[in-house]
């Protein structure tokens, strides 16, 4: 992750892969976890997830999250909760990306072209 100011909101997407005989377990995992980022302030502003019948190499699911400040984000990483979920439910994605976001268009509306 980046060294910005650790007080500043920050951004993330997740790009989670898992395997179709997993797919079950990692929408119950999410399903679960997610509604854990209310509790450290957090809010998910977006998740999808792969249409069925696409090739099951692409990603599983992709989430947009924000978090106040990175304190939020690292509280949220060791929640006790999140760690029984990963122990119940094992590693669900083969490979998963986080990235930080930097926002360069939040916006609702087409962006013309000229």
């Amino acid at each position: 992750m980046s060294t910005a100011d650790p007080g500043e909101p920050i951004t993330l997407a997740f790009v989670g892969h898992t395997p179709p005989g997993l797919a079950d377990r990692a929408a119950a995992y999410e399903d679960a976890v997610l509604p854990l980022l209310a509790d450290h302030g957090a809010r998910l502003l977006y998740r999808g997830r792969r249409k069925e019948g696409q090739d099951a190499t692409l990603p599983f699911e992709v989430h947009v999250l924000w978090f106040p400040n990175r304190a939020a984000f690292d509280a949220y990483l060791v929640d006790d909760r999140r760690a029984e979920l990963l122990r119940r439910l094992g590693e669900v994605f083969r490979s998963k990306q986080v990235v930080e976001m930097e926002t360069i268009f939040g916006g609702t509306t087409a962006i013309e072209s000229r």
